[in-house]
C-alpha cells in the first residue's frame, strides 16, 4: 500500500489570499498505471513460479514412479532369466540324445523337431553346442541370421583380471543377445552351450522405462558394463554419454571373485538426466533406466489450458482488486480534499475574526498552533508542537488555577464547551488578555480525543492587539 503524507494547508498566502495546497493524490492516473503494471507483473511472476513448481513436481513424480518401475523391471528380468535357464535344462536330455553316437538321420530330424517345439514358447530361439577340438558346432532350434557371433568361444570379463570371470550375457547382433551356460547331460557331464535369445527377450522389462517420459533410454548391462540389450523412445538411443553416466553412478571397480560388481540399487542425476539402476543375478547384470527432465516450455504446452485458466483467473482477480483499491483511494482523496477545504475555511474564518486556534491531542498530550495564532501571539513564528504543559506555561500565573480547573472539567466530561478569559504571554514578553472558547471532540469509543481552543483578543476586531505590536504597550486594564 502506498502512503501519502498527512494533509497540510498551504502556508503561502500572497496578497492576503489563501491557496489550497496541491498534493500527490493516491488516485493520480500515473500512480494508478504504476500500480496496475506492478499488479500485472506480479500476476505473471506468480504464474511463472507456479509453472516452476509444476515442473519440479512433475519431475519428482516421474522419478518416484520410475524408481517403483525399476523394481518391477528387475523382477521381469529375473523371470526372463529363469525361463531361459529352464529352456536349456528342459532341452538338455534331447540334446544329449541327438549328440549320441550312431543316431540315424531320421531320428536326428525328429529330435530337432522336438527341440523346436520345446523352445517355441521360450525366450530362446536356438541352442548352440560348440564343437570340441575344432569340430563344427551343433545347432539346435532356429538359428537367426546375423547371430554368428554366438559361435565364438565363451568370453571372459575384461575387468576381472587374472581371475577370468565368465560373462553370461553377451550381444550377438543388433537387438539380440545370447546367454552362455553349461548344460547337464543325462550321464552327468557338463557341456558348454550358447542360448541365442529372441529379439524380444527382456523388452518387457526395458520398455517399463517409458514412464520417464520422452527421450527415455533403458539398457541391460553385463558384468563389463557393456549394453547387451537396449530400448528407447523414438529417436533416442543409449549413447556413450549414457553409458558413462551409468558407469559413474554404479561405481564399478576392478572385480575379484568375492567382490560385488556394482551397487544393487542406484538413484541419481546428472545435469538434466536422471538414472535408476538395479542389480540382477547377484550383480552380474545391471538394469539401467535413464530419463531426461522435460523443458519448462514442454510442461507449459502440455498444460496450456490449465495455465491459461489460472492466468485468466489471476488477472481478473488482480483487476478487481486494483479497481476496488482505486475506488477506495478516490474516496479517501475526496475526503482529504474536503478536509483541506474545511481547514482552509476554518483558517479564513479565524483570520477574519483575528482568532488563533490551538489543537490539543488529549491522548498524546501535545498541542499545535495555527498560523493565525502565530500571527497574533508569536509575530508570525509558528511554534513547533509542544506539550500541553508548555501551553499552560504561556498563561499568566494568576490565571493558571482557573485555566486548569476549566480544562480538567472538560477532560472529566463534566463540560463539553468552555468560555473564559485569561492572559497569554506574547513573544515580546508582554501579556494580552484573550477570550478563549473551547470544544471537545469525542472519539468512536465516546472518550475525548481532541480539544480545540480558539482565542480572540478583546475587542474582537483585534485593535488592542495591533496597538500592542505597533506601540509595544497595552492598556493598564489588560496587562498583568
Amino acid at each position: 500500500m502506498i502512503h501519502t503524507p498527512p494533509p497540510a494547508a498551504d502556508t503561502a498566502r500572497p496578497g492576503g489570499l489563501m491557496r489550497l495546497a496541491r498534493r500527490l493524490e493516491r488516485s493520480d492516473p500515473f500512480l494508478m498505471r504504476a500500480v496496475q503494471a506492478a499488479a500485472l507483473i506480479g500476476c505473471v511472476v506468480g504464474v511463472l513460479i507456479y509453472a516452476w513448481q509444476v515442473v519440479g513436481d512433475d519431475i519428482s513424480t516421474t522419478r518416484s514412479a520410475l524408481a517403483e518401475t525399476a523394481w518391477t523391471g528387475e523382477v521381469a528380468v529375473e523371470a526372463d532369466l529363469a525361463r531361459i535357464y529352464a529352456a536349456g535344462t528342459e532341452a538338455s536330455p534331447v540334446i544329449a540324445a541327438a549328440m549320441a553316437e550312431n543316431v540315424p538321420a531320421s531320428e536326428q530330424r525328429a529330435l530337432q523337431v522336438k527341440i523346436n517345439q520345446q523352445l517355441a514358447d521360450t525366450p530362446v530361439t536356438a541352442i548352440i553346442i560348440p564343437g570340441a577340438d575344432g569340430a563344427a558346432p551343433r545347432v539346435f532350434g532356429e538359428m537367426p541370421s546375423g547371430a554368428e557371433g554366438a559361435l565364438a568361444p565363451r568370453p571372459y570379463s575384461r575387468r576381472a583380471g587374472r581371475e577370468a570371470l565368465e560373462l553370461e550375457l553377451v550381444s550377438v547382433g543388433p537387438g539380440r543377445a545370447a546367454v552362455y551356460r553349461d548344460l547337464a547331460l543325462t550321464d552327468g557331464r557338463q557341456i558348454p552351450a550358447v542360448l541365442v535369445l529372441r529379439s524380444g527377450a527382456f523388452q518387457s522389462a526395458l520398455s517399463a522405462g517409458s514412464i520417464a517420459g520422452k527421450h527415455w533410454r533403458a539398457a541391460l548391462l553385463n558384468r563389463d558394463g557393456d549394453p547387451v540389450v537396449t530400448a528407447s523412445d523414438r529417436g533416442a538411443t543409449f549413447t556413450a554419454a549414457d553409458l558413462n553416466l551409468a558407469s559413474t553412478a554404479l561405481g564399478w571397480v576392478p572385480l575379484h571373485g568375492d567382490d560385488i560388481p556394482a551397487a544393487s540399487q542406484v538413484s541419481g542425476e546428472d545435469a538434466s538426466r536422471f538414472i535408476e539402476a538395479r542389480g540382477i543375478a547377484g550383480g552380474a547384470l545391471q538394469l539401467v533406466y535413464i530419463g531426461t527432465e522435460p523443458p519448462v516450455v514442454a510442461v507449459l504446452a502440455a498444460r496450456r489450458f490449465e495455465f491459461m485458466a489460472l492466468f485468466g483467473a489471476s488477472l481478473l482477480a488482480v483487476l478487481l482488486a486494483v479497481s476496488v483499491i482505486q475506488n477506495e483511494w478516490q474516496r479517501q482523496d475526496r475526503e482529504v480534499r474536503d478536509a483541506d477545504l474545511s481547514s482552509a475555511l476554518a483558517d479564513i474564518t479565524c483570520d477574519l475574526l483575528s482568532a488563533g486556534v490551538i489543537d490539543w491531542s488529549v491522548a498524546e498530550g501535545t498541542v499545535t498552533y495555527s498560523e493565525g495564532w502565530a500571527d497574533m501571539f508569536a509575530q508570525g513564528v509558528e511554534p513547533t508542537s509542544e506539550d500541553i504543559f508548555d501551553w499552560i506555561a504561556r498563561i499568566h500565573p494568576d490565571d493558571h488555577l482557573e485555566a486548569r480547573h476549566v480544562y480538567q472539567r472538560m477532560l472529566e466530561g463534566d463540560a463539553s464547551e468552555l468560555v473564559h478569559r485569561l492572559r497569554v504571554r506574547m513573544s515580546t514578553g508582554l501579556w494580552v488578555q484573550v477570550v478563549e472558547r473551547g470544544r471537545a471532540l469525542l472519539g468512536a469509543g465516546g472518550t475525548i480525543k481532541r480539544i480545540i481552543l480558539v482565542q480572540t483578543t478583546e475587542p474582537v476586531d483585534g485593535s488592542m492587539l495591533r496597538n500592542v505590536f505597533g506601540e509595544n504597550k497595552v492598556a493598564d486594564s489588560l496587562t498583568g
